[in-house]
């Protein structure tokens, strides 16, 4: 479970028993941004709209999508009027790790899959046209 605690205008948020803690302005909470899933940004997967410290918190290391769906609801009481497309964000952060995952597995196998068939793969899985 996250918890939140705010102090002058600062969002404190941590997960307990995970090495996760992050302070947060109240006023950007609601950051969006295009996301972008790949090395070659014109090959690779682009995600409009998804909250900017969702996808910083959730992907550096593989969290489970019950903590996303946490973060939303903080942000949508803190920030109710935000631009986030959270089904976007919830996607984006699935691929991003999946993603993740798959480069790290390429790099310490014997037979090594490129960012092409990576992407291809996740296209493919996620149903990305």
């Amino acid at each position: 479970m996250i918890k939140q605690s705010l102090k002058d205008q600062i969002l404190h948020i941590n997960i307990a028993n995970l090495d996760f803690s992050y302070r947060i302005p109240t006023s950007k909470l609601g950051d969006i941004i295009n996301w972008r899933i790949g090395e070659n940004k014109l090959k690779g997967i682009v995600i409009d709209s998804v909250s900017k410290w969702a996808i910083q918190l959730f992907t550096n290391k593989v969290t489970e999508l019950k903590y996303v769906r946490q973060f939303q609801n903080i942000v949508l009481q803190h920030s109710p009027k935000c631009a986030v497309k959270w089904e976007n964000t919830f996607l984006a952060v699935s691929i991003q790790n999946d993603y993740n995952w798959q480069k790290l597995s390429s790099n310490t196998a014997k037979t090594k899959i490129s960012e092409d068939e990576i992407i291809a793969n996740l296209k493919q899985k996620y149903k990305l046209v």
